[in-house]
């Protein structure tokens, strides 16, 4: 794992982690809705890694396929989301892990 995805996890008890490509368009979709309920859900922490630029990370994670989200409480995964999605699915996955 990353330092920094480290440095992210051992600071925040709930986070979501979303995998994304500057290239993928339902990846930017799902970061707009995403940055959206950001403001619903203060207590989620959010970090944003692009794949192709991290690669090794997105690897350790078994990420083949994008977007990817993926909720880690107190470190530990625990649920995880992939593919387009729309605003009432994320909001489902968040509130089902929070």
């Amino acid at each position: 794992m990353s330092s920094e995805l480290e440095d992210f996890l051992s600071r925040n008890d709930k986070a979501v982690v979303e995998f994304y490509s500057e290239r993928c368009v339902a990846c930017k979709t799902v970061m707009a809705i995403l940055d959206e309920l950001s403001k619903e859900y203060p207590d989620i922490a959010i970090l944003k890694i692009d794949v192709t630029k991290n690669r090794e990370i997105a690897k350790k994670f078994g990420v083949i396929a994008l977007p990817v989200l993926i909720f880690f409480k107190n470190g530990v995964e625990v649920d995880r989301v992939k593919g387009a999605k729309t605003k009432k699915d994320l909001k489902d996955f968040l509130e089902r892990n929070r």
